[in-house]
């Protein structure tokens, strides 16, 4: 597989972006969350949705050049309306938003609309807990017209996966980053794994016919995603969807006349910040959560376990390993992006291969 730096790769994603018709702006922060998804270790919110991303702006679902607006506002709470743009630069703007206004006010909660795909939504909580702040950011809605997940005990999709993050500051080293989809596994993942030709093992999936199955193909072929935890997760994902679609209030953006798609015209998206001193003198938070992972990471590891990790921990080190050796990326994927380079005049220089 060829294997490539993160400046190698922001420097493709960004000409691509550009070259759709963006901005420098919208193209900086599109690169900086498909990218910042692979320093994490998560390829499955990287470079395998430009794709998706190039088609949806041919399309005229994606208005690359647009930009968000405030709809509403108040001292600590602002709506906005995504108009369309690049979800990763509307949800910036909402991490934005609720930083200025939480430093403000000491809490603050954000809202947006017209929002597609957003990429991985740790890169958010991140930015807010670099700012000494606590988040937590909702998604939902984008199940309405292409659901792909199924409520504990049924045999048809009705939701999207939904996704929660939490970020919380720390006095020192990297934030605890809490980020997961509300099933087992998520959309972005099933594609890696199809390109990888892997498979997923028995409880994350079933058929057409509500049955459970190993095989992708069978779950692509209308078939659905399986909550985590059975009801517990379910009422996760049920959570999400009533903050990041219901008090977002983007079932009334559904008809926009321009932009939008069948998996985003119902997508919202919430993000709840917090001062994370309100309640404590300055710093007293981060050092207690300091004390907090230093805590979990002393117990001894179960067999076969080598470490005991807290949330955050995995995407440090991965981020430490890729900003020095780069990533691998899958050579269905890296040959999609160069035919896309391609027709789009953009020049690439061919990685090294492992």
């Amino acid at each position: 597989m060829p294997r490539i730096s993160a400046p190698e790769l922001s420097d493709i994603v960004r000409n691509i972006v550009e070259a759709v018709g963006s901005g420098r702006d919208n193209a900086e922060i599109v690169a900086r969350v498909l990218v910042g998804s692979h320093l994490a270790g998560h390829d499955s919110h990287g470079i395998q949705h430009i794709p998706r991303y190039v088609r949806e702006v041919e399309a005229g679902e994606i208005l690359a050049a647009q930009s968000p607006q405030v709809i509403s506002e108040t001292k600590s709470s602002v709506s906005i309306r995504g108009n369309w743009t690049w979800g990763h630069v509307t949800a910036d703007f909402v991490t934005r938003q609720a930083i200025e206004r939480a430093k403000e006010n000491g809490m603050a909660v954000v809202s947006a609309v017209e929002c597609h795909h957003i990429g991985r939504l740790g890169e958010y909580v991140e930015v807010a807990a670099a700012e000494n702040l606590i988040s937590l950011l909702f998604l939902g809605g984008q199940g309405v017209d292409l659901p792909a997940a199924a409520p504990h005990g049924g045999a048809k999709p009705v939701l999207a996966p939904n996704a929660i993050a939490l970020g919380f500051p720390t006095a020192e080293g990297h934030p605890i980053v809490v980020d997961f989809a509300c099933t087992r596994t998520s959309g972005g993942k099933i594609a890696l794994a199809k390109a990888r030709g892997e498979s997923f093992p028995l409880g994350y999936l079933i058929d057409e016919n509500g049955n459970p199955t190993t095989d992708l193909d069978a779950f692509l072929g209308n078939g659905a995603l399986l909550p985590f935890g059975e009801h517990k997760g379910f009422g996760i994902m049920i959570a999400a969807e009533v903050l990041g679609r219901i008090l977002a209030g983007s079932d009334g953006y559904s008809e926009s006349a321009h932009g939008g798609g069948p998996g985003s015209r119902h997508a919202g998206i919430s993000m709840i910040a917090i001062d994370s001193d309100l309640f404590g003198s300055s710093g007293s938070f981060g050092t207690r959560a300091n004390g907090l992972g230093d805590l979990i990471r002393s117990v001894p590891p179960a067999p076969g376990v080598s470490q005991v990790l807290m949330p955050g921990d995995f995407e440090d080190a991965a981020r430490v390993d890729r900003l020095q050796d780069g990533f691998e990326i899958p050579e269905g994927t890296w040959s999609e992006l160069l035919d896309i380079a391609t027709r789009l005049g953009v020049e690439v220089e061919h990685p090294e291969k492992e």
